[in-house]
């Protein structure tokens, strides 16, 4: 899975602020160095985890969650929602 940030994200009650630009996952920082879930700035660059930021956060919020050009929005919510 793989995330790139689309602005700041201060991290560890602000001790560390992550940059805008930053990649996260796969060829970044790892994701597992970093709090979960993701910040709604970060920007999915695959499937899966495009499919992952839909599992953290609720329905009303999904607008929000931005994929790469390239991932089929509508295809990634209806695996969501467990259809094929």
């Amino acid at each position: 899975m793989r995330w790139q940030l689309n602005g700041p994200w201060p991290v560890r009650g602000g001790a560390w602020c992550i940059p805008a630009g930053t990649i996260v996952g796969d060829g970044g920082i790892p994701a597992s160095e970093l709090p979960m879930p993701m910040p709604l700035n970060a920007e999915a660059m695959d499937e899966a985890s495009a499919l992952q930021m839909l599992h953290w956060y609720p329905p009303e919020h999904w607008h929000l969650i931005k994929f790469v050009h390239g991932i089929n929005r509508d295809a990634v919510i209806a695996k969501r929602w467990g259809h094929k």
